[in-house]
Order: C-alpha cells, then structure tokens, then sequence
C-alpha cells in the first residue's frame, strides 16, 4: 500500500511450490523492524481483502499491539485508518489493542472518526474485574 510509504516501491507475490503456495511481501527499504511488521499487515490487508471478496471471509481483522510495537506512529495511525476502511468497505470488523497512551498520541487524519471506532474494553485485575462481564479462573 503507497499510503504506508509513499517514498517506497513495494510487492506481493506468490510462488507455487511442491510444499504449497509461498507468499512474499516486500517493501523498498531497510530491513528495520518496523517495515518488516508493516509488511505483516500489509499481506493481512491482502488477505482479509480477497478472501471477504471471494469466500465471505471471517468476518473480523485483528492487530495486536505487538504488531505495531518497532513501528512509526504515523506508519500505526495510517495502518489502524487502513484496516478501518477495509472492513468498512467490505464488512466485517477491525479489531485493534493498543494500550490508551499509545493510541491517545497516534496522528490520526482529521476526517477519521476515531472517537466512533473505539470500544470502552478494560481489562480489570481485581477481585471484581473480568473481561466482557465474564470472569476467568
């Protein structure tokens, strides 16, 4: 996607071999961490893309922070806008778990509604806490 590194060229491919398909995504630059992960969401992208289009898809897209962790803050707010506009487009959710002072300090664009993607979800630790209303043991 150009609208990660517009300064870098970039590729997808797939090679048949006897062990099945090899998928490759590579885009121009350093092998920094940080590409290295937006090529991970980038075949994500793809991915969720083509198989909603052709299959129904799964329904749902899901980042972990750990995804976004060597990466850019302006790579993360235009990959998280991204992935909203894909399931957007083609339905379905984008799922994202950040921790709140990384995604309070992200540049989102100023038409990006970002205040209607979040869902209030805390993980709560106590004796009272759970997640969803369930508690785990």
């Amino acid at each position: 996607k150009k609208a990660l590194y517009a300064d870098r060229g970039a590729s997808f491919e797939v090679q048949a071999t006897v062990n099945g398909p090899h998928f490759r995504v590579n885009i121009d630059g350093s092998r920094s961490g940080g590409i290295a992960n937006m090529e991970i969401f980038c075949f994500d992208y793809a991915l969720y893309k083509l198989t909603t289009a052709r299959l129904g898809g799964p329904g749902f897209l899901i980042h972990d922070s750990h995804l976004f962790d060597p990466v850019d803050s302006r790579q993360i707010a235009t990959a998280i806008q991204l992935g909203s506009g894909l399931v957007d487009d083609v339905g379905g959710q984008y799922i994202v778990m950040l921790n709140t002072d990384m995604f309070d300090r992200l540049p989102f664009d100023d038409d990006f509604d970002v205040k209607s993607k979040i869902m209030n979800v805390r993980l709560d630790d106590t004796d009272r806490g759970g997640l969803f209303g369930f508690r785990f043991k």
